[in-house]
């Protein structure tokens, strides 16, 4: 898939995050961590998923272990806490080192307490490691190497990551955060990166450490690209209303959580074409945009799911985006309404079987989206990049595009994530011409 430039920072991207108290108001975590972690020395038995060669019999390849030591990313989660950037962004707030505090381990590692922490369990070995997805091993571990049945694995404590809004919780855990961890603005303000992330575009640029066999479909059932992509942004548009109505990020003194708004409604080279550029919320020129590209395209999926709850989407976020700049507590009130509207579509799109005509129509609407004149934020053509890989994989694998259109769709996605020179920049021009030539591409 052509998602390559998202590669070089998808190391930075697994995230140190800001840890808060807890309160009695903070919203429950929805998935936590339970059983004991017994580390990541318990997976790589040669007969388990540390062999080189598939052992007889076995349903799955065997070498899980091995890719995620030599080519995953958040195998390295861990060592990049030792490394210089991460030492000035801790000095920066304060800190004396970022490998021993709990606001960077907590998304850098698999950072359980103590008592959940087995005999071989080694916090600097583990990286986010197999149990900080798959969840501590000790309840399942038993029966999972006897040969038990996927299902009754997660009924023993097995987080179902197959399953697309359970992967979206326990991924924006930390590509986003959660009522335990964020990266606020003070964060990115020291040097973190900022927090982008799209499920089904981050699932396919990881080395896959499983494959989709008739084997794998059949113990825990076929799971498309564009259930992923739908229902990873009802969830992360569930999370960020989460962080938003959360009494620890609401506004203290003049300034709001700045990490909610649009970037670069603030951080742009300024110059006298870019303020007076309109955007989508009919919001002026010099105010901060709050950051919407979720309820974007979560809009454009739930249009072929449940098109009310789609205009009622609309009309909460472009009330919020109204209330954002001076009415809090309008603001919240709206932000309670989106999280609703979208918690309300995420189990729909989970379940739901896109049809050639639904792939079709999204693709439609999202590149008109990328070529409106009216719309010109960044988030949203970062979003629209990621959903067109999405949808163009949906297509691929359902066999709707023919050699020549799978072959120029793949040029057009290369060229459209090559008009993204780096995590800041846009090439506005080669951006539209791939936005018309995968257009041209799907014969619409």
């Amino acid at each position: 898939m052509a998602r390559r430039w998202m590669t070089g920072i998808l190391g930075l991207l697994v995230a140190a995050v800001a840890a808060w108290p807890g309160t009695a108001q903070s919203p429950p975590r929805q998935e936590p961590r339970t059983g004991v972690h017994l580390g990541v020395a318990t997976c790589l038995g040669s007969n388990c998923h540390g062999a080189v060669d598939r052992p007889p019999g076995s349903a799955v390849a065997g070498n899980e272990y091995i890719i995620w030591s030599k080519r995953d990313k958040h195998h390295d989660a861990y060592r990049v806490l030792t490394e210089d950037r991460a030492i000035r962004m801790a000095r920066a707030i304060g800190l004396s080192d970022a490998v021993n505090q709990k606001l960077c381990l907590d998304c850098h590692a698999d950072n359980v307490p103590a008592n959940l922490r087995g005999p071989e369990f080694h916090l600097q070995d583990e990286g986010v490691g197999c149990e900080a997805c798959h969840g501590g091993a000790s309840g399942w571990l038993g029966i999972h190497i006897s040969g038990a049945t996927h299902q009754q694995n997660v009924q023993a404590g097995l987080y179902p990551t197959e399953q697309p809004d359970k992967r979206a919780e326990r991924c924006l855990g930390c590509h986003f955060g959660d009522e335990t961890k964020f990266v606020d603005h003070r964060l990115i303000g020291a040097g973190h990166p900022r927090l982008r992330f799209e499920l089904d575009t981050f699932t396919a640029i990881q080395p896959a450490h499983f494959q989709v066999t008739k084997s794998y479909v059949e113990r825990k059932g076929r799971i498309t690209d564009l259930q992923v992509w739908a229902t990873g942004q009802a969830i992360a548009l569930v999370k960020r209303m989460d962080a938003l109505l959360d009494p620890k990020r609401a506004r203290h003194g003049l300034f709001p959580e700045f990490v909610f708004y649009d970037c670069q409604s603030c951080h742009h080279v300024y110059d006298s074409l870019h303020a007076p550029r309109p955007t989508m919320t009919g919001l002026g020129p010099g105010t901060v945009k709050f950051n919407d590209a979720n309820a974007v395209m979560l809009r454009v999926a739930a249009a072929r799911v449940a098109p009310a709850a789609a205009r009622a989407l609309s009309e909460h976020m472009l009330a919020l985006h109204r209330a954002s700049n001076d009415d809090w507590a309008g603001m919240q009130h709206e932000a309670a309404a989106v999280r609703e509207a979208a918690a309300s579509l995420a189990s729909a799109l989970t379940h739901r079987e896109f049809t050639h005509d639904d792939m079709q129509a999204m693709a439609e609407t999202v590149i008109a989206l990328g070529l409106e004149a009216g719309d010109a934020q960044f988030s949203h053509d970062e979003q629209i990049a990621m959903a067109l890989g999405a949808i163009r994989a949906g297509l691929v694998s359902a066999g709707y595009l023919n050699e020549a259109q799978t072959q120029a769709s793949a040029a057009a996605l290369d060229a459209l994530n090559n008009a993204f020179p780096n995590e800041e920049t846009l090439r506005a021009d080669a951006f539209t011409k791939a936005l018309r030539e995968f257009q041209r591409a799907l014969g619409r």
